[in-house]
């Protein structure tokens, strides 16, 4: 075969898992095309609007972040992503445009973060590989709520923006140190920056994975003298990746923030009580996600694709007992500073913290999915040793899993049923999605249209039940979600009944 036409085929396939990509991923697309924006949305653009009438469009938005590091909490980075877009809210397109961004852009990095995972440190074929980062894809848009990432303007500049950006530190961190160039060094350095300006457990989760690769290339790495720049390239971006994160914890506003929600108590939790929570809650949510979505058939095939790979890496017992260790670090220091930082035993019990619960799952998600990887090469190197076909165990994996989807379909229908996929589409199907888009836009409409120094009192129908984030507005005008549409909208107040 001709270069041309190799070429051309690897092309070709490689369009083909982006095609399967989009596939997986369309009704999240589909859920930020009805993006809404409300509460914090407006306060922003309400704050920036103010900078904007002396500073340029930059300018503003820095002047926003600086105040809210200073007064409410130290994302930096979700603050001046929110301070550069407040002008594309009346007609809806702008904000919808960013998000349908936001959606592709945590596909691909996901996708690139487990393909370079299981190319760079296990050896997987790029087809192996990708199916891998498919399936991840898959899991991750099934597991908890969804809509607060991925169709809320503040939600995915404080979350997933963030978590985009560590998703490509860790990747390009893996590349510098199997590539050794800086060029890559540089990228884990920028992305590992922006990533530390986002909420505290995305920083938490971000620096924990940074810190374990650490560890492992500083293992990895037999002769110091001699790889001193390999070295460099590694732990360059790591500070400076802290030293953002520190940046953060270090906020002003994260303890003005702190009193305001524990109604001026302060922290009433403290290190070993919060540690101990953080182990209650990963219990708890290990057990849902094996129960109520379809992560047991994941994690299933991911360990045939290992088995039947062609990667010559070898997993000893003392490194899939390091990799366990590390996995368990990382998903404690995801949700440790959240547990810590509101004082709450129980996270599941927060209201509207649903961003939080599928930050949290998302963790354990892929921890599970690279120790899978590991055990499974862990068991093809047992296979080998005791002269045992591995080819031969391997179909007998492939039959015990066609014999369990069958025998089990049921069950994996109705884990399908509770991921966040279907329930999108089945509130597309139903038209509630687009019933509660539509009419909290009428509702915004009609705001704008009244006399400008007026007060205002809709009453409206109650909205049928949606997974799409959708704000709280009520008949209290002082509430601070209906006085900052309000201001937005120059009217003196806003007060809203469900009927």
């Amino acid at each position: 075969m001709s270069k041309s036409n190799t070429g051309l085929k690897s092309y070709l396939k490689y369009l083909g898992y982006l095609f399967v990509a989009f596939i997986i991923g369309y009704p999240h697309f589909v859920l930020a095309r009805f993006t809404i924006p409300g509460a914090d949305d407006f306060s922003c653009a309400n704050a920036v609007a103010g900078y904007r009438e002396t500073h340029n469009f930059l300018t503003s938005a820095i002047l926003y972040a600086r105040d809210v590091y200073q007064n409410w909490q130290g994302t930096y980075t979700g603050e001046i992503i929110m301070g550069l877009e407040p002008s594309v809210r009346e007609s809806f397109f702008g904000i919808r445009l960013i998000m349908l961004g936001c959606v592709a852009l945590f596909i691909l990095s996901l996708i690139f973060l487990i393909y370079t995972v299981c190319t760079k440190f296990l050896g997987l074929t790029s087809g192996q590989a990708m199916t891998a980062g498919l399936l991840a894809e898959f899991i991750a848009f099934n597991i908890s709520l969804t809509g607060e990432l991925f169709s809320w303007f503040t939600g995915a500049a404080v979350y997933t923006f963030p978590l985009i950006a560590f998703m490509l530190c860790a990747s390009f961190s893996i590349r510098s140190y199997f590539d050794n160039k800086i060029v890559y060094a540089v990228l884990a350095a920028v992305f590992g920056i922006i990533g530390a300006g986002g909420s505290l457990e995305v920083v938490g989760f971000g620096c924990a994975v940074f810190f374990v690769l650490l560890v492992v290339y500083t293992i990895g790495i037999k002769n110091i003298k001699v790889n001193i720049k390999k070295l460099a390239f590694l732990y360059v971006p790591f500070v400076l990746t802290v030293a953002g994160a520190l940046v953060n914890v270090a906020a002003p506003g994260n303890y003005v923030r702190s009193e305001a929600i524990n109604q001026g108590q302060g922290v009433s939790m403290e290190f070993y009580p919060s540690f101990e929570a953080s182990g209650f809650n990963l219990i708890t949510h290990i057990g849902g996600l094996i129960t109520a979505y379809m992560l047991p058939l994941v994690l299933f095939i991911v360990f045939i694709i290992c088995i039947c790979s062609v990667s010559k890496v070898v997993i000893s017992g003392k490194t899939l007992i390091a990799s366990v260790v590390g996995a368990l670090f990382i998903t404690m220091v995801t949700i440790f500073p959240v547990i810590l930082g509101y004082a709450d035993y129980n996270m599941d019990a927060w209201v509207s913290s649903s961003r939080v619960i599928y930050m949290f799952d998302l963790s354990i998600v892929l921890v599970l999915i690279v120790l899978v990887c590991e055990i499974a090469l862990y068991v093809k190197e047992l296979l080998k040793r005791n002269n045992v076909s591995v080819k031969e165990q391997a179909y007998k994996s492939i039959i015990v899993l066609i014999a369990l989807a069958l025998l089990f379909s049921g069950e994996i229908i109705k884990n399908y049923q509770n991921g966040m996929n279907y329930k999108i589409m089945d509130d597309l199907k139903n038209e509630r999605m687009q019933i509660a888009a539509a009419q909290m836009a009428d509702m915004y409409h009609k705001i704008d249209d009244s006399e400008d120094g007026t007060d205002v009192t809709l009453v409206e129908p109650v909205l049928p039940g949606t997974v799409l984030y959708i704000p709280l507005y009520i008949d209290y005008p002082a509430y601070f979600a209906n006085a900052e549409v309000a201001d937005y909208y120059d009217v003196n107040s806003f007060s809203l009944y469900w009927c």
